[in-house]
């Protein structure tokens, strides 16, 4: 084989090795984009019931928005632990 041969072959090779870390390098970009994203939209989530959660409450410091509430938290909840929280039976 002649040197040249070599020679190119070796630049092939770096090349090739080079290319790989490229595209590992990428991918580890996009996947850290992909959670980034995830996590934003699990705090969104979140946020989005805290939200729920606030007004439900500002809404139940009126006796009749309360019971009627209630009434549809109870067929809502079916875990005891869940139930307890509301007092329901």
């Amino acid at each position: 084989m002649s040197s040249t041969l070599e020679t190119l072959e070796q630049q092939e090779k770096k090349a090739l090795e080079k290319l790989q870390a490229i595209k590992a390098r990428r991918q580890a970009l996009v996947n850290r984009e992909k959670a980034k994203q995830k996590e934003q939209e699990r705090k969104d989530e979140t946020r989005r019931k805290i939200l729920l959660g606030s007004y439900l409450l500002k809404k139940m410091e009126d006796e009749a928005e309360k019971q009627k509430i209630l009434a549809e938290i109870n067929e809502y909840l079916t875990e005891d632990r869940d139930r307890k929280l509301f007092n329901l039976p």
